[in-house]
């Protein structure tokens, strides 16, 4: 299930996608897929990921062909920890914008500047584990504001399970609301499920919240 579109602010055209991941496999193969696009687009990558999630994907990226440790050294790859890049910018369980933009703005400002950046992140993913839906929505939302000054295109990747309570349905909704592509491949039942569940109540796609 798929809705696309791009945010276009001027010159500024930029891509928010979100997808749902069962397993670590599928989310393995899906971001190393994502990046690796990027990749032979000749465009710089950004991983902002567990530092376990990181290993996987790299050793998928590398099988391949990306030759991970060769763009590293030229500085057209930057993996940063999820967790302490996330920490460097919350304040009282909520992320402050004039941190977000000093620790992740000026990675992704000079990354775009040597072409299409592609980006992976699961800061929102730990959130979103961790119970904390609201922040992870106000983070959404400063990735859309650093979107209207950039362009990039960002794949931000939960897992489904974060959503597996009912209760949880107006969270989902939000965070999807909050990106232009809302994505769950046919292999991640509970992740498909989930989507169409919240076209069945919402009826209709919305697109990113300023």
């Amino acid at each position: 299930m798929t809705h696309r579109e791009r945010v276009l602010h001027g010159d500024i055209a930029s891509e928010h996608l979100v997808q749902l991941f069962d397993e670590s496999d599928s989310r393995v193969e899906g971001v190393a897929s994502f990046l690796y696009r990027g990749w032979q687009g000749n465009g710089p990558l950004l991983v902002v990921a567990r530092p376990i999630n990181w290993a996987l994907i790299q050793a998928r990226l590398e099988a391949k062909g990306c030759p991970v440790a060769a763009i590293i050294a030229e500085g057209r790859l930057v993996a940063l920890d999820a967790a302490t890049t996330m920490a460097s910018f919350l304040e009282d369980d909520s992320p402050k914008p004039s941190l977000f933009d000093k620790h992740v703005g000026t990675t992704v400002s000079r990354l775009s500047k040597l072409g299409r950046l592609h980006a992976y992140g699961e800061m929102v993913d730990i959130l979103a584990e961790q119970g904390r839906f609201r922040a992870a929505h106000e983070l959404e939302i400063l990735w859309n504001q650093l979107a209207a000054r950039e362009s990039f295109t960002l794949l931000c990747g939960y897992a489904s399970a974060h959503f597996g309570d009912a209760r949880d349905a107006e969270a989902l909704h939000r965070i999807c609301r909050a990106h232009t592509g809302v994505h769950a491949d046919a292999a991640d039942l509970l992740g498909t499920w989930l989507l169409n569940d919240r076209q069945s109540r919402y009826h209709t796609e919305r697109g990113p919240e300023a």
